[in-house]
């Protein structure tokens, strides 16, 4: 028998092919399982991103009406991580950011991009249809807890100013917003009452 004979060739190789042909029955399934748990980390890590969105999102509908509250200041400052691919999202929120770092802004400013923060987020999520832009806009604070929060705030200013060695300020020098659209201000005047309300 010689290795030349095209017998031997062949048995040689229908030899090579039948143990190819093993390993590749063997690595199949192997092959196919780590797919599926690729496909599934995949999946797993959407549904933790979504969560987290939906997380910064329904903290801030609910503290939107007390957005300086702990709660909604974490959750405002996890924006860009969370929304790192939603350009529409993270541009809002650089607008209501100038907004919370600037002097003096009226409250319907403090509102309105509020508001398109949310509309965006909601967008981003894919509930944008069953939201309209006076959803964002219903909110229930009971004076009860304006109040409080009053009370709160004034306990902490006279805290600071008996730490700092600063007089309190007098009653009569608070800046009004009559008083702000008197001398001028950097912020449109708010809507017209009669003016119909935008809806999403």
């Amino acid at each position: 028998m010689s290795w030349n004979d095209p017998a031997v060739i062949a048995a040689g190789l229908s030899a090579i092919a039948a143990v190819a042909a093993a390993i590749a029955t063997w690595r199949a399934p192997l092959s196919a399982a780590k797919m599926a748990e690729t496909l599934r980390r995949v999946g797993d890590i959407a549904q933790d991103v979504r969560r987290f969105k939906l997380n910064i999102f329904t903290t801030i509908m609910q503290a939107r009406a007390t957005i300086y509250a702990d709660d909604s200041v974490r959750a405002l400052n996890s924006i860009d991580v969370a929304f790192a691919h939603s350009t529409a999202v993270r541009e809002a929120w650089a607008e209501l950011f100038q907004a919370l770092g600037a002097p003096n802004v009226p409250p319907h400013v403090m509102d309105e991009r509020i508001r398109k923060l949310l509309r965006e987020m909601a967008i981003d999520l894919g509930i944008a249809d069953q939201l309209r832009m006076d959803d964002f806009s219903r909110v229930y604070y009971p004076n009860a807890l304006q109040q409080q929060r009053q009370i709160e705030d004034l306990q902490r200013r006279e805290a600071l100013a008996r730490l700092t060695g600063q007089a309190q300020p007098a009653a009569n020098t608070v800046t009004t917003a009559a008083t702000t659209t008197a001398i001028g201000s950097p912020w449109p005047p708010p809507p017209d009452a009669s003016t119909p309300g935008i809806t999403g």
